[in-house]
């Protein structure tokens, strides 16, 4: 299991700002998991946990469209 770096953080907030989904909707753990997943929590708030089984630039590409297909909460103004 290896920890994010802040600069990986970074381009997963990217990804999400493009889906206009607002920062404190995202939590990312700073650990990764084997198969990692992307789920929408009880309050609303998505959670991005980072496969270590991929190369990250593997699964920054793939976030996206995963987002997409998501019922994602709507953007805070």
């Amino acid at each position: 299991m290896a920890a994010l770096r802040p600069e990986q953080i970074l381009k997963i907030l990217e990804v999400t700002d493009s889906l206009n989904l607002h920062r404190e909707s995202v939590m990312i753990p700073l650990s990764t998991e084997d198969e990692g997943n992307v789920t929408i929590l009880a309050d609303r708030r998505v959670r991005i946990v980072v496969p270590s089984n991929k190369p990250f630039e593997e699964r920054l590409t793939e976030l996206r469209p995963v987002l997409a297909k998501m019922n994602l909460p709507s953007t805070q103004e």
